[in-house]
């Protein structure tokens, strides 16, 4: 008995150390595959090899790792960490891993934990590059860039030849401004690095971001002919194509990648950019769904799709009116919870892209009726029943309001209050490219549209019709002062995977001078959104009322200023002589002189566009007519906001970027 079993003992040793090694063989392959994915740019490639190499081996430290590195690259920082703790329970003595969950700490703004942390790893070894690169970032992430160069230039003391510190230089110098001194450290890189396919791409974005496109080119041809599957190359190799006005040869670059890599949005993204260039309208509108259903979440793919069919497609569009039904069912969402004026937002989006529609008009004038508008409501059945609804729902609701409305102001007074010619501020918009920081190229003429499309909801905000994007500044000036403007603004955006940032800037454009700026951050889902409807409502707080005396009876007058203007019971105006008002030139405001001002306004009745008052004169003779301009007395004019140093956040992403880290 006893040999048989020691012969059944064997075997079964043999079977499970062969099945160990199999399962061990299987997982190191799953890691490297992911590797490769991680190294092409494919993160999200990347993060199912890795994930799939632990369903086979839950110890392994090396995908833990790789897991870590790759959500760090996509912002998940919280995901990220987990990763990075469990790898270093595994592998304790690796200081590598130690760095990299430096870093991840410094996304989190848990500067002093990596700061502990990189300190630790140079107590253990104190020449350790990675952890006093590390220090700079974190350098710079406080904010403190001189520090950053200071490190950066004694590692170069060193090893004057260190990729890493060259690069970094280059970036820090371009965001001070100092092209020619970035440029020279770009050059040293590629004199010590010419056949590194990542240093060639940085002086590709350097290049490009110069105006130089065929410099660019020729940098990553060099990088794809060393790294066919350089992900991050082709992507901007189709850029350079689009910006040289080359599309055709984009479309084939962005096709070639996606035969590879199917489920990447920003190829889809680019290839729609591309066909929209070279004329075939169906593919690029289909090549821009496939990224938007590719990435539900990035608003900036949705935005592009949707300006397309808003640019190209006939209001009546089958295609506009399914674009339009998320909108319509994510404002009935918002309603249901009583926020209210984000779905406006997107019944608003909703009657852009379709306005014939029944629906979303119903659910628009509703939202206003709720928020104590009802001669809006009726304003928008009436639009309803202009283009043929003749149902119960819009008869009656107009029959309704109308008995509602008799006691108003307006109705006093037999006024239209939402067809009177009011005084508006011309705006137009511009953005300027800011060295091809953004994460999805080509973005700035989508989001200037948007941007628009926001400020139109302000009734006493008109906006020209003009060429989104500019060179520079000097070009946004000369096309508003052609356009005979009051101010032009200037956007200005900075964006990752989970944040946007952006401001606006504000110049006058009879002089250029710059009058204000208004800036807003948001993380997370909607952040453009929210950033958008939070400048334009900045914006538009900072413009002061400005209306006309619409009639008056005796000492009772009516102005064309009302309640969605902000006018309150008891607030006091004044009259001045038409065409005596002049927007300040010292920054967002009215000038006007008191020899000008012929009476006083207070405001008795506001209404939602007009309001009743009583009028007082300024002398023994009463001057004030009908069309006299009433503004609130002058106050002083906000001085503009200083101009902006790059945000420490968006240039270390910057820096990551150019790394690969």
């Amino acid at each position: 008995m006893s040999r048989p079993s020691s012969a059944a003992a064997a075997l079964l040793w043999i079977l499970c150390t062969t099945a160990l090694a199999a399962q061990g063989n299987g997982a190191r392959s799953l890691y490297f595959q992911g590797r490769e994915k991680q190294l092409g740019g494919d993160f999200l490639g990347a993060i199912e090899q890795y994930r799939t190499a632990l369903a086979t081996n839950p110890d392994y430290a090396q995908p833990l790792a790789g897991l870590a590195e790759s959500f760090f690259r996509l912002e998940e920082y919280e995901e990220a960490l987990q990763h990075a703790l469990r790898a270093r329970r595994y592998d304790q003595a690796n200081l590598e891993l130690a760095v990299l969950e430096g870093r991840i700490r410094i996304g989190l703004s848990e500067l002093d934990k990596a700061r502990a942390l990189f300190n630790s790893v140079l107590a253990r070894e104190r020449n350790n590059l990675d952890a006093q690169f590390a220090l700079a970032e974190l350098d710079i992430a406080s904010g403190n860039k001189r520090n950053a160069a200071l490190k950066y230039l004694e590692t170069l003391r060193i090893r004057p030849d260190s990729q890493q510190a060259l690069l970094a230089l280059a970036v820090l110098n371009d965001s001070a401004g100092d092209s020619g001194e970035a440029q020279r450290y770009l050059e040293l890189a590629l004199r010590f690095h010419a056949d590194d396919p990542g240093v060639r791409y940085a002086a590709a974005r350097f290049a490009l971001q110069q105006g130089e496109a065929q410099r660019a080119e020729s940098h990553l041809q060099a990088a794809l002919a060393v790294r066919p599957d350089f992900v991050g190359a082709s992507l901007l190799l189709a850029q350079v194509f689009l910006t040289q006005g080359r599309a055709a040869e984009a479309v084939s670059a962005m096709r070639d990648l996606l035969a590879k890599q199917r489920d990447n949005p920003l190829a889809w993204y680019l290839l729609g950019l591309a066909q929209e260039r070279a004329g075939e309208l169906d593919q690029a509108l289909a090549a821009l769904a496939a990224a938007a259903r590719l990435a539900a979440e990035d608003e900036l793919l949705s935005l592009a799709l949707e300006n397309l069919a808003l640019r190209k497609l006939e209001i009546k569009d089958e295609a506009r009116r399914k674009l339009a039904l998320p909108h319509l069912e994510r404002g009935r969402r918002f309603e249901e919870r009583n926020m209210l004026e984000k779905a406006l937002n997107e019944y608003r989006r909703c009657l852009r892209l379709d306005p014939e529609s029944r629906e979303g008009r119903l659910a628009y004038a509703g939202v206003y009726r709720l928020l104590g508008y009802p001669a809006k409501y009726r304003q928008e059945l009436e639009v309803l029943r202009r283009l043929g609804f003749q149902d119960t729902t819009v008869k009656d609701g107009i029959e309704i309001v109308d008995s509602q409305l008799l006691d108003t102001v307006a109705a006093k007074w037999g006024l239209a209050q939402y067809d009177l010619e009011r005084r508006s501020y011309t705006v137009a918009v511009f953005c300027v490219p800011r060295a091809i920081r953004e994460l999805h190229p080509f973005a700035g003429p989508h989001l200037v549209e948007y941007l628009k499309d926001q400020l139109r909801r302000f009734d006493t905000v008109v906006i020209p019709e003009a060429e989104p994007l500019a060179v520079g500044f000097e070009e946004a000036f000369r096309q508003a002062r052609g356009l005979g403007a009051d101010y032009f603004v200037i956007l200005r955006f900075e964006e990752s995977e989970r944040s946007f940032s952006a401001e606006l800037e504000q110049y006058l454009a009879r002089t250029g001078t710059r009058v204000a700026a208004y800036r807003a951050f948001r993380t997370g889902n909607d952040r453009i959104q929210e950033c958008v409807l939070l400048l334009t409502a900045q914006l538009h707080a900072a413009l002061p009322a400005w209306g006309r005396l619409v009639t008056r009876e005796f000492d009772t007058g009516v102005i064309d200023l009302g309640m969605l203007d902000g006018i309150k019971a008891e607030d006091r105006l004044v009259v001045v002589k038409r065409g005596k008002v002049r927007l300040r030139n010292d920054g967002v405001g009215l000038v006007i002189e008191e020899r000008d001002i012929v009476g006083d306004f207070q405001v008795a009745r506001p209404d939602e566009r007009v309001s009743e008052g009583t009028l007082a004169r300024r002398s023994f003779f009463d001057l004030t007519n009908p069309s006299d301009e009433v503004v609130f007395p002058q106050a002083a004019a906000a001085p503009a906001a200083a101009e902006p140093a790059e945000a420490p956040q968006g240039l270390l992403r910057r820096l990551y970027r150019l790394l690969g880290l």
